[in-house]
């Protein structure tokens, strides 16, 4: 048998993309980003910068649908990384609670996007009738 050792790049080489095709590497990308933020956080809370105004309402409730389109669309580690930076609680608005802060009735069919999906299609279909109805009174 003539088989060639494997050098230590060529086995590095293989177990990165091991870990990539497995989506490992992704995962531990946004753990140690999340990571890093957490620790910068801590530090900047421990007096050595001024700690930022806490978030209002509306920017929690912001933060929540953004995290919920994140996770409905399968960035889970994108989300972590958000949920740390962010500072956001670790439980989550239900969606029911969601919908009645922001004022939509979830149905069969609007159940099959995320909420911001939802608010984003219903705005913008509200835009193409007002533009309609006015060139409507124009003519």
């Amino acid at each position: 048998m003539n088989e060639k050792p494997i050098s230590e790049k060529e086995l590095l080489v293989a177990i990165k993309d091991l870990l990539k095709k497995n989506g490992y590497l992704s995962k531990i990308n946004a753990e140690v980003r999340a990571q890093v933020t957490e620790l910068l956080q801590d530090r900047q809370t421990s007096g050595a910068i001024s700690t930022p105004p806490a978030p209002t309402e509306d920017v929690l409730l912001v933060n929540e649908l953004v995290r919920e389109y994140l996770e409905w669309n399968g960035y889970l580690y994108t989300a972590s990384v958000m949920m740390s930076e962010a500072a956001m609680p670790k439980e989550k608005r239900t969606r029911p609670d969601l919908c009645a802060e922001v004022g939509v009735r979830d149905d069969e069919k609007s159940s099959a996007l995320p909420l911001l999906s939802n608010i984003v299609a219903a705005y913008t279909e509200r835009i193409k009738r007002k533009i309609n109805k006015s060139k409507k009174d124009v003519c």
